[in-house]
C-alpha cells in the first residue's frame, strides 16, 4: 500500500457568513501527487457566484496544499500560501497564522506538504479554534490530520479517515472514498432540512507533470457547484469521477487529416463544438462561447473587430453568477490526425485579454489518455490581439483533440476572445533544434543542477519562483555548467536559459 499523507479537514468559509463543511487535503509520497476534496452546505448561489466549496482549495504545485477554513477570507488564504511558498513547514505556517490572524479562534486550518517530491518526507498540521461551532474537533496522526466543525457527530470525521485509509488505488480514489465516508443527511447540521450532507463538493489532484493550479487545469479537477433539493453533491461528485475514469479518450465527430487547417468562425463554429459534458458536473457546463463581429457590449473589455474575416468568439462576463466569477467556457476541436505532418505540428491562434477583471485562457490536449493543459495565459494583456504559437511536437504522428478553455474573473470587464485558429507544419530550424537538445539534470535535485547545451553557447541563466520573482541569476558563457541551488527552499522553479541562438524555459523541482 502506498505511503500517503492525508489532511482531512472540515472547514468553514465566509464572505458575509460562515461556511461549515468537511474536506481533505493529501499527498502521495510514492507519486508526489497533491490532492484536495471537500463539501459544504453552501452552493454557487449562496456564495454570490463563487464555485461552492471549491473556494478553499489551494494547491501549491510541487509543495503541498492549504485549507484556511471557517469565516474564510481570501487574504488569510493568500498569507498562508505565501508562507508555504517561502519554505515554511506546515507547523511554522500554523504558528505564523496563530500570531498574525486575530480571528484565528474562529477558524480552522489544515496544511500538508511533501518535501523532496516522490519518495520524500510528508509534514502536516491542523488547528481548530475555540470559537468554532460544535461539533468541532481535530485529529492529527503520524501521516494525517482531521478537522471539522458544526457537524452532526464525531463519526463524520472518523468515517472520512476510515474511508481514506482503507481504500486501495490512486490518491484520487482514496479522496473520493473519504468523501463517501462523510456522506449522510445533515453531516453538516444546517443541511438536514435539505436532506443532504451538503450542497456543493469538489475533488482535485495535482500530478507532478501539471503546470497550472487554476480551476480546471489539474490532472483531476472536478467540481459540483450546485445541486437540487435532496440531491447529495457527493453522489454527483462520484458520478462525475466515474465519468472521468471511464472516458479518458477523445470524443470527436470529425477528424481533420489535411493541413494547414484553419478556422475563423465565419460560418458558425465550423467543426468545433461547445463542451456541455464534463465541467462542473456531468451534463452541466458553466456557459458557452459567443460568436460576435462588432465588439462586445461591455465597455473597456473585449475586442472591437476580428483579426481574420468578420467574426470571432468571446466569453461574455457580464452578470454575477451568469458571466462571472469563475465561469468556464470550453470549446472542443475536431480530432486532428497528425500523421501526415512531416515537420513539427504547431497550433497558432489570436487571443484578446483586455479588461480589469480578466481571468484566463488555456489550451488543453487529449491524446486518448486524458486532458492535459499545455498553455495558459492569465490577466489583462492590453487592448490588442496577441498571438499564441504552441508546439505539438510531443504529439507527432498521433491523433489528438484540443480544447480552448477560458475562465472568467471576478467582474464584468473580463471578456476573452479568440480568432484565426491554425494548425500546420512548423519547421524546426537549427536555432530551435539547439534549444530543444538542452538538458538539465538531475531534476528533481537537492543541490547541484547540471546544464548541457551541445549545440549552442549558454550566455546566462535566471531562476524564477512560481510567483515570477527572480531568485537566482548567473552569467555562464559556456556550453556545460553546474549551478549550486542548495540555498533555495524546496519548491518548483522555472529556469530561463539564454543562449546565443535564443531562449528556452524549463520547469525544475528543488528538493
Amino acid at each position: 500500500m502506498k505511503t500517503l499523507v492525508v489532511l482531512l479537514s472540515l472547514f468553514s468559509s465566509t464572505f458575509l457568513f460562515a461556511q461549515h463543511t468537511f474536506s481533505i487535503v493529501a499527498v502521495d509520497t510514492e507519486t508526489g501527487e497533491i490532492g484536495s476534496a471537500g463539501a459544504t452546505c453552501l452552493d454557487i448561489d449562496d456564495l454570490n457566484g463563487e464555485e461552492g466549496a471549491l473556494v478553499v482549495s489551494d494547491i501549491i504545485l510541487g509543495v503541498g496544499g492549504i485549507h484556511t477554513q471557517s469565516f474564510f477570507t481570501f487574504a488569510i488564504q493568500a498569507q498562508a500560501r505565501a508562507r508555504m511558498e517561502s519554505g515554511d513547514s506546515p507547523q511554522e505556517i500554523l504558528d505564523w497564522l496563530m500570531a498574525n490572524d486575530p480571528q484565528h479562534q474562529t477558524r480552522q486550518y489544515g496544511i500538508v506538504d511533501l518535501i523532496g517530491g516522490s519518495g520524500g518526507t510528508p509534514r502536516a498540521a491542523g488547528f481548530t479554534g475555540a470559537n468554532n461551532g460544535s461539533i468541532a474537533n481535530h485529529i492529527v496522526g503520524p501521516n494525517y490530520a482531521i478537522q471539522g466543525n458544526i457537524l452532526i457527530s464525531q463519526e463524520v470525521l472518523d468515517d472520512m479517515e476510515t474511508g481514506f485509509l482503507d481504500t486501495t488505488g490512486s490518491l484520487a480514489d482514496k479522496l473520493m472514498a473519504a468523501m463517501q465516508g462523510a456522506k449522510r443527511i445533515g453531516a453538516q447540521t444546517s443541511c438536514s432540512n435539505n436532506q443532504t450532507s451538503s450542497k456543493s463538493a469538489f475533488l482535485r489532484v495535482a500530478k507532478t507533470e501539471d503546470l497550472f493550479t487554476n480551476y480546471g487545469h489539474l490532472s483531476v479537477d472536478l467540481n459540483v457547484s450546485k445541486t437540487a433539493f435532496a440531491e447529495d453533491p457527493i453522489d454527483v461528485l462520484q458520478t462525475t469521477y466515474d465519468f472521468y475514469l471511464n472516458n479518458p479518450e477523445t470524443s470527436c465527430n470529425d477528424t481533420v487529416t489535411s493541413y494547414p487547417y484553419s478556422e475563423s468562425f465565419e460560418t458558425d463554429l465550423g467543426l468545433w463544438e461547445q463542451n456541455d459534458i464534463d465541467l462542473s458536473h456531468v451534463g452541466n457546463t458553466d456557459f458557452d462561447w459567443t460568436r460576435d463581429a462588432e465588439g462586445t457590449p461591455t465597455s473597456n473589455t473585449g475586442p472591437d473587430t476580428a483579426t481574420d474575416g468578420d467574426f470571432y468568439l468571446y466569453t461574455e462576463a457580464t452578470g454575477t453568477n451568469i458571466g462571472n466569477p469563475t465561469k468556464r467556457a470550453v470549446l472542443n476541436s475536431p480530432c486532428f490526425d497528425l500523421s501526415s505532418i512531416t515537420e513539427i505540428p504547431t497550433l497558432t491562434f489570436n487571443y484578446h485579454l483586455f479588461g480589469t477583471n480578466i481571468g484566463n485562457i488555456a489550451v488543453r490536449v487529449n491524446d486518448g489518455t486524458g486532458w492535459t493543459t499545455i498553455w495558459l495565459q492569465n490577466g489583462n494583456q492590453g487592448n490588442q490581439w496577441n498571438t499564441a504559437s504552441i508546439s505539438l511536437e510531443d504529439y507527432t504522428n498521433q491523433t489528438i483533440q484540443l480544447r480552448i478553455d477560458s475562465t472568467t474573473g471576478v467582474g464584468e470587464r473580463g471578456d476573452v476572445a479568440i480568432d484565426n485558429i491554425t494548425l500546420s507544419s512548423g519547421v524546426l530550424g537549427q536555432d530551435n533544434n539547439a534549444l530543444e537538445v538542452i538538458s538539465i539534470y538531475p531534476n528533481p535535485t537537492q543541490e547541484v543542477l547540471n546544464i548541457m547545451s551541445p549545440l549552442s553557447l549558454v550566455k546566462d541563466i535566471k531562476l524564477y519562483d512560481i510567483k515570477g520573482r527572480v531568485v537566482f541569476k548567473e552569467q555562464i558563457n559556456n556550453q556545460n555548467y553546474k549551478i549550486d541551488i542548495s540555498h533555495l527552499t524546496t519548491a518548483m522553479y522555472f529556469i530561463e536559459i539564454n543562449t546565443e541562438v535564443g531562449t528556452t524555459t524549463k520547469k525544475i523541482m528543488k528538493q
